[in-house]
């Protein structure tokens, strides 16, 4: 043999002398054992190269044996060589082979036999050896690799939650806020379902930095934060829209639910203690709110936004501290500002909303000679110049 290898035989004393000398005469490293359960002992100790199992049906079972040794060592692939006499029935070949022995040999076996059938059974070991460690290998690199792919996925789940939040208030941001809004707005005018906004501001908000400092108005902020979740529905949407201003999206819900909504809001925030060096500070909130179709200005989901920012406007130059609703501003005022929505042209009245540079700057590309917004609208406030 080119290397010195370790063999267990498994047999009685009597017909194990034979085998042991012949083995030993072949270079091998003979272990032997009388049992089963010795031979347990032994494999578990050793590092075994083969193992030879003679067919002694009297003192143990080849299968038996076969299966108990092989499942001891799951770490490598040990060979089992089965000797028995001449004679062996088909049906016990089978059984035999299904338990897990790789060779058979016939007693009396002659040296050549037994050394190319030692052989064979040593290089199906090495090719098994070789195999468990390349897909040890492969498992590994698996293991990483699926274990990047995990931290792939967690990274981007975190990185898309960044970028639809707002950092400082952990509530939605303005990108977000006004794709689930133009989302809600197509539900409600398919299926014919209210849809309200509200936009809530702090009053006096730069007074609050100035005088009690940044960290103070952020900790302000990030309280308004939570009691406008608190005051929301689950359906609801709170987001942060603009530096002290917050918006919610209520879907479903028509005049009289949002007004419930809004008072709930300022009750909260009136009953709320900003506390500042052990001090309550003051601090009020101001509301405004319109409603999808109850108020017949709104056509689009911008429109519904300016219509709820000019009934906060509205609250504001009522005192602040309130609520108010679109539709509760006076007709003379609400026509005047349905007058400054200059038509078709007007970004907020279009179907796919543009600002007036954009505009301008894709007319100069096609090169149409189309006349800037701007000029146009200009003109459209003074239709008696050129």
């Amino acid at each position: 043999m080119p290397y010195r290898v370790s063999i267990l035989v498994v047999a009685n004393p009597a017909a194990s002398e034979g085998i042991v000398s012949r083995l030993e005469a072949f270079g091998a490293q003979v272990l032997t054992a009388p049992d089963c359960l010795t031979a347990m002992g032994i494999v578990k100790a050793e590092n075994l190269d083969l193992a030879v199992l003679t067919d002694c049906p009297c003192q143990f079972d080849l299968a038996d044996t076969t299966r108990v040794l092989k499942s001891l060592r799951t770490d490598r692939y040990l060979p089992v060589l089965a000797i028995a006499e001449k004679g062996l029935p088909a049906n016990r070949r089978q059984t035999l082979l299904e338990s897990g022995i790789d060779e058979i040999v016939l007693s009396p076996v002659e040296d050549d036999l037994l050394q190319y059938r030692l052989h064979g059974a040593l290089r199906l070991k090495s090719i098994w050896d070789q195999l468990r460690q390349v897909r040890g290998e492969l498992d590994r690199t698996l293991a990483r690799e699926t274990a990047l792919l995990r931290q792939l996925r967690e990274d981007n789940r975190a990185l898309k939650v960044r970028s639809i939040t707002d950092g400082l208030t952990a509530l939605y941001n303005f990108r977000y806020l006004m794709e689930w809004l133009k989302t809600e707005f197509k539900i409600s005018q398919r299926y014919g379902h209210d849809l309200s906004m509200i936009i809530a501001d702090l009053d006096h908000f730069k007074s609050i930095n100035d005088e009690f400092g940044h960290p103070f108005g952020d900790f302000a902020l990030k309280e308004v934060a939570v009691i406008l979740r608190q005051c929301a529905r689950e359906s609801d949407l709170v987001a942060r829209y603009a530096g002290d201003e917050f918006a919610l999206v209520c879907p479903r819900t028509g005049h009289k639910e949002v007004q419930a909504l809004s008072r709930r809001v300022l009750a909260a925030c009136r009953k709320h203690e900003f506390i500042y060096k052990d001090k309550r500070v003051p601090i009020t909130v101001s509301l405004g709110s319109a409603t999808y179709p109850e108020d017949p200005e709104v056509i689009s989901p911008e429109l519904l936004v300016f219509l709820a920012d000019q009934a906060l406007f509205h609250t504001k130059r009522r005192g602040r501290n309130g609520t108010t609703s679109w539709h509760e501003i006076d007709a003379d005022t609400r026509l005047v500002i349905r007058r400054e929505l200059r038509g078709p042209d007007d970004p907020l009245l279009a179907d796919d909303p543009k600002s007036r540079l954009e505009l301008d700057a894709a007319a100069r590309l096609v090169g149409t000679g189309a006349e800037p917004t701007s000029l146009r609208l200009a003109r459209a406030d003074h239709p008696s110049e050129p």
